[in-house]
């Protein structure tokens, strides 16, 4: 089964937001998908992953966003 990333983010997103990173990065791997963590100082590529979701983290490392690709 493939999963929709787009739709998985959006019906995640309230539930790994506000997770250390750890812990949301091992939900998604739970689903079958990857994830990168975009810290407030990490630059990132502008490719697009259809298997990835990125979770955007504070300086606590905390999930404060999560979106596809």
């Amino acid at each position: 089964m493939t999963v929709d990333i787009t739709t998985w983010a959006a019906e995640h997103s309230a539930a790994l937001v506000g997770l250390p990173s750890a812990a949301a990065e091992q939900e998604v791997a739970d689903a079958g998908l990857r994830s990168r963590i975009a810290g407030p100082d990490t630059m990132l590529t502008l490719e697009f992953r259809p298997d990835r979701i990125t979770l955007t983290t504070d300086e606590s490392d905390v999930v404060t966003a999560v979106r596809p690709g």
